[in-house]
C-alpha cells in the first residue's frame, strides 16, 4: 500500500492572515512612536525658541532699568525713564516700555527729541496682572511721586540712609507672559531689577520679627 504524506511546504491561508495582522499591529505601534517623537521634538524646539525670545526681552529691559537715573511715569504696563550714558547713547536718553495687546514696544527718544519705536517682543499671552510691579526700600508699593532715590543728603534732612531711602524705588519686578505657539498655554518668566543709580545701598528694611 502506498502511504500519502501531507506536504509541509508553504503557508496556509490562516497563517498568512495572522502574519499580516501582526505586521499591521507592529507598523501602527512604530508609526505612533514616530509621531510622538516628532511631536516631542516640535514642542521642545518651540519651547526653546520661546525661552530665547523671553531671555532677549528680559535682558534688554534689565539693562535699561539698571541704568535708569529717574522715572517720569510708571504704570502696570508702561514705564518712562531717563538713563545715564549707556549703549553708546548720550546721557538723558528717554526710554519707554509699553505693553500693547500681545507685544511690548520700546520707544527711545534722544535728548534732541528724535524718537524711534520698535517691537521688543511679540506673541504675549493673556495677562491677569501687570507687566511691571514696583517696590520701595521699605518693602511696600512704590509710585513715581515717592521719588527715585535719596530724599536728602545732609544730617539735618537725612539723619540715616534708611530714612532717606525708605520710600525710594528699590526694585522693579518684570512679569513676562508668552503664549506658546503650539497652543499649549502660556509660559511665564519673572525677574526683578535693582536700579543702581538711586544712591541707596541699604536694601529693603527688615520686617518686624524677621532675621
Amino acid at each position: 500500500m502506498k502511504v500519502m504524506k501531507k506536504s509541509s511546504a508553504g503557508f496556509t491561508l490562516i497563517e498568512v492572515i495572522v502574519s499580516l495582522v501582526l505586521m499591521s499591529i507592529v507598523g501602527v505601534v512604530a508609526a505612533m512612536a514616530l509621531v510622538q517623537g516628532i511631536e516631542a521634538y516640535v514642542i521642545t524646539r518651540t519651547s526653546s525658541e520661546t525661552v530665547q525670545r523671553a531671555e532677549y526681552a528680559l535682558n534688554r529691559i534689565k539693562l535699561e532699568f539698571m541704568n535708569m537715573d529717574t522715572v517720569t511715569a510708571a504704570g502696570a504696563d508702561t514705564i518712562t525713564f531717563t538713563s545715564d550714558k549707556t549703549n553708546g547713547r548720550t546721557q538723558g536718553t528717554v526710554y519707554t516700555f509699553t505693553r500693547t495687546g500681545t507685544q511690548i514696544n520700546l520707544t527711545v527718544t534722544s535728548p534732541a527729541g528724535a524718537a524711534s519705536t520698535n517691537a521688543l517682543i511679540t506673541g504675549l499671552g493673556t495677562y491677569g496682572t501687570g507687566l511691571f510691579t514696583y517696590w520701595n526700600n521699605a518693602g511696600g508699593a512704590w509710585a513715581p511721586t515717592d521719588g527715585f532715590g535719596r530724599t536728602g543728603s545732609t544730617p539735618s534732612t537725612c539723619p540715616s540712609t534708611s530714612y532717606c531711602c525708605s520710600g525710594s524705588l528699590h526694585d522693579i519686578t518684570i512679569n513676562l507672559i508668552i503664549a506658546r505657539s503650539d497652543g499649549g498655554g502660556n509660559l511665564t518668566f519673572t525677574t526683578s531689577v535693582n536700579p543702581r543709580n538711586n544712591e541707596c545701598t541699604d536694601g529693603p528694611e527688615a520686617t518686624a520679627g524677621s532675621q
